[in-house]
């Protein structure tokens, strides 16, 4: 009890019973100023729980300019788990972020809470740049949208620094995903397939097709499968029966249950099984 205390401390107790609220701003203010990355990340995330309170969201926003890239990348999810669509003119203005971690960040960020304007962005990262991908960017605006971030940051793009701010539970549906994160581009790779299945058109089925059969990642092209019966197009299985022989247990199964779904859907259409 605060009686039983030193007389110095039981006068910071009295005040933090007599002002709780101001002074628990105090300690999250503090904390985003303080000079170890780690404390402002934490301040972040603590900010993060109070919900879409004005005063938390601006000093989120405001830690999407640390200088610091963790910080940013860590500011940037945390927006994105509030749902806080106020923030997404700040996020915006994040997916041309110099750092191409935090750029991605923003983007899923963005598309959690239902924007897509970091759509490019996601393709870019779930092609690496590959020249044999370049058939499918067709958009001159597209195009230049792409030179807005550097090719070679992107191929290699990789989430493995901030596991705990960008990922969550990593939650492809690969066993051992993690292991995906030791390829320096196979952690992004995942996540854009992932969530560009979220919001399947024409073109995203044809990236997805591509990073299922030219990929090297065993969970990119794991987590293509999933997004590819996920999309729904029965012409998608020749594809995916290319990665039944696949090395890699987690590719090979989830190719397998792609093809199922697909091949269900196709009979529930009135097409022929298999």
């Amino acid at each position: 009890m605060c009686t039983k205390l030193p007389i110095v401390l039981c006068v910071g107790c009295a005040s933090l019973l007599a002002q709780p609220e101001k002074t628990a701003w105090d300690v999250l203010k503090a904390g985003f100023t303080d000079k170890i990355v780690d404390t402002r990340r934490q301040a972040v995330t603590a900010t993060g729980s109070i919900g879409l309170d004005p005063e938390a969201l601006r000093l989120i926003e405001e830690a999407l300019r640390d200088q610091d890239s963790l910080v940013r990348q860590t500011a940037a999810a945390q927006l994105g788990q509030m749902k806080a669509k106020q923030a997404i003119p700040a996020l915006k203005t994040a997916l041309d972020d110099a750092t191409p971690e935090v750029a991605f960040a923003a983007a899923k960020a963005l598309w959690d809470i239902g924007d897509k304007s970091g759509r490019d962005l996601l393709e870019d990262v779930l092609t690496g740049q590959e020249k044999s991908a370049e058939g499918y960017f067709s958009s001159a605006m597209h195009d230049m949208k792409r030179k807005m971030h550097d090719p070679k940051a992107l191929a290699v793009m990789g989430i493995k620094e901030a596991q705990g701010a960008v990922l969550g539970p990593f939650n492809m549906g690969v066993v051992a995903a993690e292991n995906a994160l030791k390829d320096g581009s196979g952690g992004g790779k995942a996540i854009a397939a992932t969530l560009l299945a979220q919001d399947c058109d024409a073109e995203t089925y044809r990236l997805l097709v591509w990073s299922c059969t030219n990929d090297k990642n065993w969970a990119v092209k794991a987590a293509s499968a999933k997004a590819l019966g996920q999309c729904g197009k029965p012409d998608a299985i020749p594809t995916l029966e290319q990665n039944l022989a696949d090395s890699h247990a987690a590719t090979r199964m989830m190719a397998a249950g792609a093809i199922i779904k697909l091949s269900e859907k196709r009979t529930a259409a009135g097409g022929s099984g298999r």
